[in-house]
């Protein structure tokens, strides 16, 4: 390797190039699998933990306080991506008081033991190749959020015995999301079409403002239409370069790609008292609604390592 380069079979080609072409051709092995087919009654546990039959694993929700949701996540049978059963989740308005709501399900923990063991977990930095894909929908009487609210994110935890070394910056949370555009910043005039953004955060992008490519984290802003699927995909890697948390980020909507680079994603947890361990998490996820009615479904979960 010179200035750069690599040689390889004769020619010279850039040391980037290579590690994109070692990203494209790396075979990661099938972790996770979940299209909630089985029958009901084994899909599904009291409360708002689901059973997969298949690999054994329980998917517990985690609902913050304040939240209401009349129709409970639940597994269902109708208008599903793949029939028969999909997830279905949603959020009414908040109670009073809340602060923000919340019914996400961590189908790839940063904590809970995996199966295969610890080989399959997500690391910040790792330089490991880890492939998203979901099957996504919005309700057709899905409201515009009035601010934030997440429906997909790789959460990188914070660390009660560890400190956060550098000031102003708020770490960790959702250092990738797929979140929706607020209702004051739409551009689509159609009621039945819904915006949406790809956001990575990083010590350098923490908030969101414009909900666009103003805003530094953002890396795509798209739309979808209410009541109908969509297939959302993602690779990604990172590595730690001299404490910047950098590596591939790849987006395709409906199997068309939208965003294939290197980025800045999540923090150094040497120096901002994080966890170096990553979730993969689907559900609602926003702040406080005081007239908001929000109904999601979720369908063919993968993800590769």
């Amino acid at each position: 390797m010179m200035n750069g380069w690599v040689k390889r079979s004769g020619c010279c080609v850039a040391a980037s190039a290579c590690l994109s072409v070692v990203a494209a051709h790396a075979q990661p092995q099938r972790q996770l699998s979940v299209d909630f087919d089985a029958p009901l009654e084994a899909a599904q546990k009291s409360g708002n933990t689901i059973v997969d039959p298949h690999s054994k694993q329980e998917f517990r929700a985690t609902v913050d306080k304040g939240t209401q949701a009349a129709d409970r996540p639940q597994v269902v049978s109708q208008n599903c991506h793949t029939p028969p059963n999909c997830l279905r989740i949603s959020l009414d308005p908040s109670a009073k008081g809340a602060a923000k709501n919340k019914i996400m399900y961590s189908f790839w923990s940063h904590y809970k033991p995996l199966p295969g063991g610890e080989k399959g977990r997500m690391v910040i930095g790792d330089n490991h190749v880890t492939r998203v894909r979901f099957a996504m929908k919005l309700g057709a009487d899905y409201d515009p959020p009035l601010h934030q609210m997440i429906h997909f994110q790789i959460f990188q935890p914070k660390m009660a015995t560890k400190v956060n070394q550098v000031k102003d910056v708020n770490p960790g949370g959702p250092i990738l999301s797929l979140r929706m555009v607020p209702k004051g910043l739409r551009k689509a005039k159609s009621p039945d079409v819904q915006e949406f953004i790809i956001v990575v955060r990083n010590p350098q992008a923490q908030n969101l403002k414009f909900y666009d490519r103003r805003d530094k984290g953002v890396l795509f802003r798209g739309q979808i239409r209410k009541g109908d699927w969509n297939n959302f995909s993602f690779v990604l890697q990172s590595a730690d370069k001299d404490g910047r948390m950098i590596g591939r980020v790849g987006f395709w909507l409906n199997d068309v790609k939208k965003v294939d680079h290197p980025v800045e994603w999540g923090f150094d947890p040497d120096r901002y008292g994080v966890s170096g361990k990553l979730g993969f998490e689907l559900g609602s996820y926003r702040s406080a609604d005081p007239t908001g009615h929000q109904t999601v479904y979720f369908d063919d979960i993968r993800l590769d390592r």
